[in-house]
């Protein structure tokens, strides 16, 4: 163990709306960040890495551990941005895991956080930010936050650290050029620990150009940029995700994504979309059949209608002998 470490700690959103090329892109990122730092002799000696996720719970995937033998974690998608509660648990973390400085000895250096997100939080995210600034003194962390994608409320942000980047583009180039600049970030935190107190904030590399410097808050449209609903394969039973993105005054259907599990009340804390606002229909990512079928249980399948005679539902297993025209309200996910 190094006599004073630098801890690190990844704040990562894993909701439903970051199902689907972005969530892989931050699994390969993560994959990247630790190959690199491993090829850094300071930074294998001093850094010790952390990973907590959230989505509609937050969960430290990964105890503070040193960097020879960390192991990148599954990330698992969820509905739900328990933001608040994230932050809640990073304090409860860095308070049992971080070493502090004594009498008669120096405890680690200031830990690093950065933290990544697409959405708003969907929990109680103001009491957590007052914690966070009750808890800095001194300074608990040095946290750099990082907006991604049109969603993000900076101001929320702001509330948690002064330190707001934005991501605009969620593309693969965009996330790949981000954990490059990170693993930078920190290997030059790890480099300069020996020049300076381990309490100031790091001097950060300069931005990669998909990354920007929020200085100042966005007017956001009160109305949800995108709308997602949960579904199941008619022939399989498998769990997606649809997302549909607003154009105008309709969603329009952009892609589905495939998903591991979700809870009973996932579809309950927001009010229901009427299908009059939805155009188009993502197919199933497993059998691909493009349109969806209601049941009143509440739940959505995939169906085709060349093929169409009935069909069981697969959560509530009833027979539905025609399909549903009309307007009609359906239950949405929280994303």
């Amino acid at each position: 163990m190094a006599d004073r470490r630098l801890p690190v700690y990844l704040l990562i959103d894993c909701s439903e709306s970051m199902a689907g090329n972005a969530i892989e892109d931050v699994r390969r990122g993560i994959d990247t960040l630790v190959s690199s730092l491993k090829g850094n002799p300071l930074a294998l000696e001093t850094v010790y890495l952390s990973v907590i996720t959230f989505s509609r719970y937050a969960k430290q995937v990964s105890p503070l551990t040193e960097l020879f033998t960390f192991q990148p974690p599954v990330l698992s998608i969820r509905p739900g941005t328990a933001f608040g509660a994230a932050v809640d648990l990073l304090i409860a973390c860095i308070n049992r895991e971080v070493v502090k400085t004594s009498p008669t000895a120096k405890g680690d250096y200031r830990p690093i956080v950065f933290l990544l997100t697409d959405g708003q939080p969907t929990d109680d995210w103001r009491s957590a930010a007052a914690r966070l600034k009750g808890a800095n003194n001194p300074r608990l962390a040095n946290i750099y936050a990082i907006g991604c994608g049109p969603d993000v409320d900076t101001s929320k942000l702001r509330e948690f650290t002064d330190v707001v980047l934005t991501m605009p583009e969620m593309t693969p180039e965009s996330f790949k050029k981000t954990f490059v600049w990170l693993s930078a970030s920190i290997s030059s935190a790890s480099t300069r620990l020996g020049h300076g107190d381990g309490t100031s904030p790091i001097d950060m590399p300069a931005l990669p150009d998909v990354l920007e410097l929020s200085t100042s808050d966005q007017w956001h449209d009160p109305e949800p940029r995108q709308v997602f609903l949960q579904a199941r394969c008619q022939k399989s039973g498998r769990l997606y995700l649809m997302r549909f993105g607003k154009k105008g005054n309709l969603y329009c259907a952009i892609a589905s994504h495939k998903l591991d599990s979700i809870e009973p009340s996932d579809c309950d804390s927001l009010p229901p979309i009427n299908t009059s606002l939805l155009s188009g229909c993502p197919p199933c990512p497993y059998c691909e059949n493009e349109e969806m079928l209601y049941c009143s249980c509440g739940s959505i399948m995939c169906f085709s209608t060349k093929h169409f005679v009935s069909a069981s539902c697969p959560n509530c297993k009833s027979r539905i002998e025609e399909i549903m025209y009309g307007n009609y309200d359906i239950r949405r996910a929280e994303g």
